[in-house]
């Protein structure tokens, strides 16, 4: 009984040092098995000097774990900030880290952005996590999408779509 109780013990020191080393890096490992994607390709526009939806720039994956989500873009106009919203089941939002992210197009016409956010999504049972591209012109001037695309790649039971 002893030697039992001393090997759990052990056991547990020992997932608990791998939790605590995880933790302390803010990473974590995921699988990845599926991939959805999004993409627009008519523009839209804002001008709002607080965060909105990007219309049509969305995912639901039934995920666990972290979900990796990449934003591209075409854009023209004014300087814009990014950041990607994550609402869980229990309807609680978090912005994914690292957070909102700047783009000042050149000026001279259509210029590329490309970002990547993790949703730390640090659960072990698939849920749906609500994720949306928003976005603002911190100027308020208007900028410009005129093309762009969400690549969504996260680990599950099963990949919709599989067979």
């Amino acid at each position: 009984m002893r030697r039992a109780v001393i090997v759990l013990s052990a056991a547990v020191m020992a997932v608990g040092g791998v939790w605590t080393a995880r933790a302390a890096t803010n990473g974590g490992t995921t699988p990845a098995r599926c991939i959805d994607t999004v993409w627009r390709t008519d523009p839209v526009s804002t001008s709002s000097t607080t965060f909105t939806d990007v219309p049509g720039m969305s995912d639901g994956p039934s995920a666990i774990f972290p979900i990796v989500v990449n934003a591209s873009a075409v854009l023209a106009g004014a300087p814009v900030e990014f950041r990607l919203k994550s609402t869980n089941v229990g309807n609680h939002s978090e912005i994914s880290k690292p957070g909102r992210a700047t783009f000042v197009p050149d000026g001279a016409g259509p210029d590329s952005f490309s970002f990547q956010w993790i949703e730390k999504n640090q659960v072990g049972a698939v849920h749906v996590n609500e994720l949306q591209l928003q976005w603002r012109s911190p100027s308020g001037n208007q900028v410009t999408m005129l093309r762009g695309d969400l690549a969504v790649s996260y680990a599950t039971d099963g990949c919709i779509g599989s067979a």
